[in-house]
């Protein structure tokens, strides 16, 4: 059995719907296979441990599974939130223009899917705005919990998060988290593609792997404006590396300073576009910190304006996942 055909059973057992069967079949699997015990969902494993026990407490006789099962209760608590906020089964669905909006009846979980061929707008209830794309969707709560605020994304997504440091915002995807308390970002997660990718349009944000087994050091980075994570489904490996367009974030600099260069030793304009982007360029030699650039790079991207310098001063510049190196002959006496 899969992880989401268990969700699925696991929900029907919190329910009271399972057969003896099922039921059986649940508390063996559990008792066999602690699940994962993740930090995003801390907050919430007492109250769904609780919830677990009194169900135990309820559809057993004989020595009380309650007893026997208490050092794993509270680590089944993140395997359930996944069901509660993603895998549940729809029971009405309501057709509101280019997105279907599916609201599962008694449980306040709302999903949206973009059945369109353009981008949808979700606002959600604490100011964040989700933009879905096509062929994708999300499941969140009707009313956010008062610690955490938890969605679930299959497909691709823009989030604009409405800072509150009191209630971080966690994206839950097949194989990873994303957590932030107030930033922009965008989550890639298709069910049949072979990697995530989350890219950061601006602020902080954590993503570690959701993994199957309890362990002490979680495969995960801080990521920042500019930067993006590619992580393989099969490997499990996590790659850094800097978007494909970088976005500029320091506007005030650019007002002051602009991109138009007269005679700027190179080693200066680097610094501008370190500032204006948030990436770090790293000179290899001095040859080339002491050429002088002249030229007016306004209105070119990231890698055009680096193209444009190395170029003039015999060099060139490579990737190296969050950094940019650049070395080269230099300019010629």
């Amino acid at each position: 059995m899969n992880q989401f055909d268990f969700d699925i059973l696991l929900q029907k057992y919190l329910s009271g719907e399972q057969t003896p069967e099922e039921e059986k079949y649940v508390l063996e699997y559990l008792e066999n296979n602690p699940p994962l015990a993740s930090p995003v969902f801390e907050s919430e494993k007492e109250q769904i441990g609780d919830r677990i026990k009194q169900k135990l407490h309820k559809s057993t006789i004989g020595e009380p599974w309650q007893i026997r099962f208490l050092p794993w209760i509270k680590g089944i608590a993140a395997s359930i939130l996944l069901v509660s906020g993603s895998w549940f089964l729809v029971n009405r669905i309501q057709n509101k223009e280019s997105a279907s909006i599916e609201t599962i009846e008694n449980r306040g979980v709302i999903e949206v899917k973009n059945t369109s061929n353009s981008p949808q707008r979700v606002p959600l209830e604490d100011g964040s705005v989700v933009i879905l794309k096509q062929k994708s969707s999300i499941s969140f709560p009707e009313h956010f919990g008062e610690e955490r605020r938890l969605v679930y994304l299959h497909g691709e997504a823009f989030f604009q998060v409405k800072r509150n440091p009191a209630k971080p915002f966690v994206v839950s995807t097949e194989n990873l988290a994303t957590q932030v308390l107030g930033t922009s970002f965008t989550v890639k997660s298709y069910d049949d593609a072979r990697s995530i990718e989350v890219l950061v349009t601006s602020g902080r944000v954590s993503v570690y792997e959701v993994a199957d087994k309890v362990s002490a050091n979680s495969n995960g980075v801080i990521l920042t404006r500019n930067q993006k994570i590619v992580f393989d489904k099969k490997s499990k490996k996590m790659e850094l590396a800097i978007v494909e367009n970088p976005v500029i974030t320091t506007s005030q600099l650019l007002s002051t300073h602009g991109f138009s260069f007269l005679e700027t030793p190179v080693k200066d304009a680097f610094s501008l576009l370190e500032k204006a982007y948030g990436i770090d360029i790293v000179i290899e030699n001095d040859a080339v910190e002491t050429c002088l650039f002249t030229g007016d790079l306004t209105d070119l991207s990231l890698f055009e304006q680096l193209d444009l310098i190395c170029k003039s001063v015999n060099a060139s510049y490579e990737r190296r996942g969050t950094t940019l190196f650049v070395r080269g002959e230099g300019c010629t006496k």
